[in-house]
């Protein structure tokens, strides 16, 4: 179940980047920011279960970050 995780939030902050990229979303659209609040969480979590902590703790800024924009 972990791997999955992983990969589905791998792919979400991948989907998000696209569409940044492509300007159907901008870095302002809660859209945009939700779905890298969710990748950034679930890539967190796959990280801390292998206590990768380097990877864990640029997880954690990448979630403070979305998290900013949403609020």
């Amino acid at each position: 179940m972990k791997n999955q995780i992983g990969w589905i939030s791998a792919l979400l902050i991948v989907i998000g980047y696209y569409l940044l990229s492509i300007n159907y979303l901008s870095s302002n659209d809660f859209s945009y920011n939700l779905i890298n609040l969710i990748g950034g969480t679930g890539l967190a979590y796959r990280v801390w279960l292998d206590r990768n902590y380097s990877n864990f703790i640029l997880e954690l800024i990448f979630i403070l970050i979305a998290t900013s924009k949403l609020f």
